[in-house]
């Protein structure tokens, strides 16, 4: 049995993300999609099995899977069974392929739920808003989108995580001994014997788990503390400089302003209402 909701737009071109189309569908045949389809496309795998075949590679779907397909991505779905049957939201809207590339679903990828249920709950509110008010659903189903996008993200972020607990778990020493020292000098050798591994592999692990290289995260950490300082403290700009490990107060007011946009004398006045 195939149900498709299509919702009857009013200000659809005006948002950043909106529904084109949502339902449930039985794929009983081969559907071709030799030019792809023209929205980005979510899939989830209610029941059955079949391939998504794609100029590339095959993937297998089973009960569980999710697929984002970019748009006019060309693709074929096959069955492998008579009960392959797929849960699909459409999303269009002018800040639609900024917000996938930023929560990574902007290129074919597909994962498995172990724990599908909120997310048919968070499909199947959108669906039932467009089958109460096709008309007037553009806004409301527009937030609920949204929403299930961030969920998603945050749920495969988390596997991701676990993932690479193991990763760090091993440079955990690291971490603390960066956020216990981080007015000291250090250098990535001395970091990368605290746990007995060469830099560049300290380097590949910080980029893992971090996206970032290790002095990175110590130039964030000292920016951090010195965020603290200017509010809170009666220091002066030179002596939090001092203070987080800078001792030169030029390049400090460099890299405060590389990550915050803005000097620490104007972060202050923003914060406090006057320099100290």
């Amino acid at each position: 049995m195939t149900t498709y909701c299509y919702p009857v737009h009013n200000d659809g071109g005006t948002l950043p993300i909106y529904v084109s189309g949502i339902g449930v569908r039985e794929i009983i045949t081969p559907v071709r999609r030799n030019c792809g389809y023209p929205f980005f496309q979510i899939v989830f795998c209610l029941n059955g099995s079949g391939k998504l075949v794609t100029p590339e590679k095959k993937m297998n779907i089973h009960k569980g899977s999710i697929v984002f397909i970019p748009a006019r991505f060309i693709h074929d779905f096959v069955p492998a069974d008579n009960a392959w049957q797929l849960f699909t939201l459409d999303l269009e809207g002018s800040g639609l392929q900024q917000l996938l590339e930023a929560l990574k679903f902007s290129k074919l990828r597909c994962e498995k739920l172990s724990d599908p249920e909120l997310l048919v709950q968070k499909l199947s509110y959108i669906m039932q808003t467009v089958r109460d008010d096709p008309g007037k659903c553009t806004s409301d189903c527009s937030a609920k989108a949204y929403d299930l996008l961030m969920y998603l993200h945050y749920l495969l972020d988390m596997t991701s995580e676990n993932a690479d607990s193991q990763k760090l778990a091993q440079i955990s020493p690291v971490i603390r001994y960066i956020d216990m020292n981080y007015r000291s000098e250090m250098t990535l050798e001395q970091l990368s014997g605290l746990i007995q591994i060469s830099p560049q592999y300290l380097c590949r692990l910080f980029k893992d788990c971090y996206k970032m290289r290790p002095f990175e995260y110590l130039a964030r950490k000292r920016i951090q503390q010195a965020k603290l300082m200017l509010v809170e403290d009666g220091y002066s700009v030179n002596e939090v400089a001092q203070l987080v490990g800078y001792n030169d107060c030029s390049y400090f007011c460099s890299v405060f302003k590389k990550y915050e946009s803005i000097s620490p004398a104007e972060f202050r006045t923003l914060n406090c209402g006057e320099e100290k």
